[in-house]
Formats: structure tokens, C-alpha cells, sequence
């Protein structure tokens, strides 16, 4: 039984930075999608490493430069690994690799901290680096795992640069590989524990730093790819917006010359014929006045939209409000409000009340746009706003970020409610 745990306790000695890298890659790694076969790649994929640990650490000498190359293998295996077993890119599985190796590294520093402490208290305690080590790890992983781990799943990490990648590699790898193997070889046996400590110490808050650059590195790169694709559809509403005021226009010419042809029939038609085709006319009569010219044109052309597909279009609205806006601006932020919630009304069965009602007016010195909406099913929020029922969640949703955005340009703000079936947006802009 004793030579049975020696020798288990020998093979975790031995192989323990491999045992505990796969387990922080499984942190990282278990929400993303798999490859097929994938409980064989892996299990084959971490029988190679511990193979190739195994044998490397029985028939190489150990020194300062046999341990770094065998340390280099390892990652190079592990980045193997992830991409074997996960449907990533070379440069995403360098990403997880990064964030596995660093968080390996923090753990196994902290819970060598750990063991010098207990040392105080035990100076001959030799459990301590063989058993109390590898329990201490535990609850390290369980922290690891909630402060850096959880807060990266299901985070789209495509749009992480390339070059980022490779400088946070190369970075771990000095520190996690190098200049740890220096330490421990070229330190002095005088040093003793206070070198120990402090050098732990800041090899614990240099992979701290580390993993906290990564997810900060995430959020801004997806902050900055989602700001691009806004701005780029603020650009194409621009080119609607003057696309649809010339057809706007075009309607408004012709619906004024049919009224004057039907006037000019006079008596050749009848009373009944001559109302039919006012009825039609009045359906094309876009003319809309709310004192801008911007809101004119975007309520003409959705009054049509909505005249189409049978749904009551209301509106009370006091454009001259919103004169201190852009035109661009004003036509991305009612346009996608009402773009939102014609979707939303055209998925009501037939049977359903199908309105929306739009009201831009003062409120309290505050310019106040609100669209309102019934809508059918349940709707999810995150970051205050509904979660996209599209399949794609990359490529959409931009139209409720697109209104949050211009509204804070503005120094406004937007607010969302949807109890009862009944959808409600509201801009709030400081009049000026």
C-alpha cells in the first residue's frame, strides 16, 4: 500500500504541471464547441502528454535547460490539444492556451506560498509538499475558475487580434517557463525562504495581471468590432434616409397631380368611382408634417409599411423638438425604434391587435421619444437590453444598441419595459 502511494505520489511529481494545465484548459475551455470523436482526442491527447512527460523526466537529466525545452514541448502539445479537441482556430486555441497556462501558473504558485507558510508552523512537515500541496490546489482552481475562467464562457473571442495573442504568449512563457526555471536553478541555497516568498509573490501578481489583460483585452476588442459595425450602420441608414426622401418626394408629386386629375374629371365619372379612387389616392398621400423634415420623410415611409401590412400606425409628434439632432441620428434612432417593433407586430397571429404608436413630445424640459408595441412570447433582457430571438447573436440586435448609443451621444438615455404584452421604448434627450 505504501509503495502503491509513493509511486502515485512519484508519477504527480513528475507530471503534475501537465495534470494541472489540462485542468485549467477544461476551465477555459468546456462551453466551446466540440469536434467530433471528441472524448478520444482528448483522452488520446492527454495520454501523449503524460507519455511524453513520463519519459522525458526518466531520460533526460535535469538542469536549467533541459527543464525549459521540456517545458516549451508541453505547450506545444497543449496547443495540439485544444485544437484537436475544440472547433478554434490556431489563434484562438493560442488564446486558451494563455489563459490556461497562466492560470495553472497561479495556482501552483499560490499553493507553493501556501506551503512555505504552513512551514513556519511545521518546519519538518514533509506532508506538506506532498499532500497539503495537492489539496490546497482545490479550492485555488475553484477561485481561479470563478474570478477568471466563468466570466470568459461564452465569450466570442474571435475578434482578439492575432498579434495581442502572440505578445500574451510570449509574456507567460518567460514568466511561467524561463525565468521561473532561472530562479529555481541559479538562486542561491542561502536565499532561503524570504527570497522564495517574494519572488512568489510576484510571480503570483504578474499571472494575476496577466489573466485580468486577457478579459480586458476581450471586452475592448468586442467593444470595438461592435462599435465599427454601428458606425457602419449608421453610414448605410444615412444613404436610406436619402434614398427613401427622394422616393417620398416622388409620391408626394405624383399623389398631387392624381388629385387634380380626379378634380378635373369632374362629372366624366361618378360620384362612387371618383371616392373609390380617392380612397386609393389617400392611401399614397405621404405627406407628413411634424415640423422636421427628417421625421417626415422616416414617418411617410413607415406610414406606408404599416398601411401594407395592416397595422394601425398612430402618432403624435412635435419634430421641431429634436431640431438640436443630426438628421442621420434622428433617422437611426426612430427608424430602428419603429423598424423593431414592425417586426415585433408583423409576428402577431392575424386575429391580434396590430398598432404601434409613436409619441415624441416635451416632458419636464426633456425631449421624450417613445414607441409603443404589443408583442407575442417572452423576451429576455441582458445589459438592460432584449436579448436578439435571431439565430446569429453576433450580427444582431444592433438596432436597440444603435438607439442606446446616439442616445448617449446626446446625453440621454433609453429605457426598456415589456410587461403584459406590451412593448415600450423611451428616449429621454435634454432639450437644448
Amino acid at each position: 500500500m505504501a509503495q502503491t502511494i509513493d509511486a502515485i505520489l512519484a508519477f504527480f511529481t513528475d507530471n503534475g504541471m501537465v495534470v494541472e494545465l489540462l485542468v485549467s484548459t477544461l476551465l477555459f475551455t468546456w462551453w466551446l464547441e466540440r469536434r467530433g470523436m471528441f472524448w478520444w482526442r482528448a483522452l488520446a491527447g492527454a495520454a501523449v502528454m503524460l507519455v511524453e512527460s513520463t519519459l522525458w523526466h526518466g531520460c533526460v537529466p535535469e538542469n536549467f535547460w533541459t527543464v525549459t525545452a521540456q517545458n516549451i514541448i508541453v505547450f506545444a502539445l497543449l496547443i495540439a490539444w485544444i485544437g484537436g479537441c475544440w472547433k478554434v482556430s490556431i489563434r484562438q486555441a493560442l488564446f486558451y492556451f494563455v489563459m490556461s497556462g497562466a492560470m495553472q501558473h497561479l495556482v501552483y504558485r499560490g499553493a507553493r506560498l501556501l506551503s512555505v507558510g504552513l512551514h513556519h508552523f511545521w518546519p519538518d512537515g514533509a506532508w506538506i509538499d506532498t499532500y497539503a500541496y495537492s489539496f490546497v490546489q482545490v479550492p485555488l482552481y475553484c477561485l481561479a475558475y470563478a474570478v477568471f475562467a466563468r466570466p470568459m464562457a461564452k465569450k466570442d473571442i474571435s475578434m482578439v487580434g492575432g498579434r495581442s495573442v502572440f505578445a500574451m504568449m510570449v509574456g507567460m512563457m518567460l514568466c511561467v517557463s524561463v525565468f521561473t526555471n532561472m530562479f529555481n536553478f541559479l538562486a542561491s541555497p542561502t536565499s532561503g525562504a524570504a527570497a522564495f516568498t517574494v519572488f512568489g509573490l510576484f510571480d503570483f501578481v504578474t499571472c494575476v495581471f496577466m489573466l485580468e489583460l486577457a478579459i480586458e483585452l476581450v471586452s475592448k476588442q468586442r467593444a470595438h468590432a461592435e462599435g465599427e459595425v454601428l458606425r457602419q450602420l449608421l453610414r448605410q441608414q444615412k444613404q436610406q434616409m436619402e434614398s427613401t426622401k427622394e422616393t417620398i418626394d416622388l409620391i408626394n408629386v405624383k399623389t398631387h397631380d392624381l388629385k387634380k386629375q380626379i378634380v378635373q374629371l369632374g362629372p366624366a365619372i361618378s360620384q362612387e368611382q371618383a371616392g373609390e379612387l380617392q380612397q386609393l389616392v389617400e392611401i399614397y398621400d405621404s405627406s407628413v408634417r411634424t415640423g422636421n423634415e427628417t421625421l417626415d420623410v422616416l414617418l411617410a415611409s413607415k406610414s406606408l409599411l404599416c398601411e401594407q401590412r395592416g397595422i394601425s400606425f398612430d402618432r403624435m409628434v412635435d419634430g421641431k423638438l429634436l431640431d438640436f439632432m443630426k438628421p442621420a441620428d434622428i433617422y437611426s434612432l426612430v427608424g430602428n425604434a419603429l423598424d423593431n417593433a414592425m417586426e415585433a407586430v408583423s409576428a402577431l397571429p392575424d386575429d391580434a391587435e396590430k398598432y404601434i404608436a409613436v409619441r415624441i413630445c416635451e416632458s419636464k424640459g426633456m425631449a421624450m421619444i417613445r414607441v409603443e408595441n404589443p408583442f407575442a412570447g417572452e423576451l429576455a433582457f441582458s445589459d438592460g437590453l432584449p436579448v436578439t430571438t435571431k439565430g446569429d447573436v453576433q450580427y444582431h440586435g444592433f438596432g436597440t444598441r444603435s438607439i442606446r448609443m446616439i442616445a448617449r451621444q446626446y446625453h440621454g438615455y433609453m429605457s426598456i419595459s415589456a410587461r403584459d404584452g406590451i412593448f415600450r421604448l423611451t428616449v429621454i434627450l435634454p432639450l437644448r
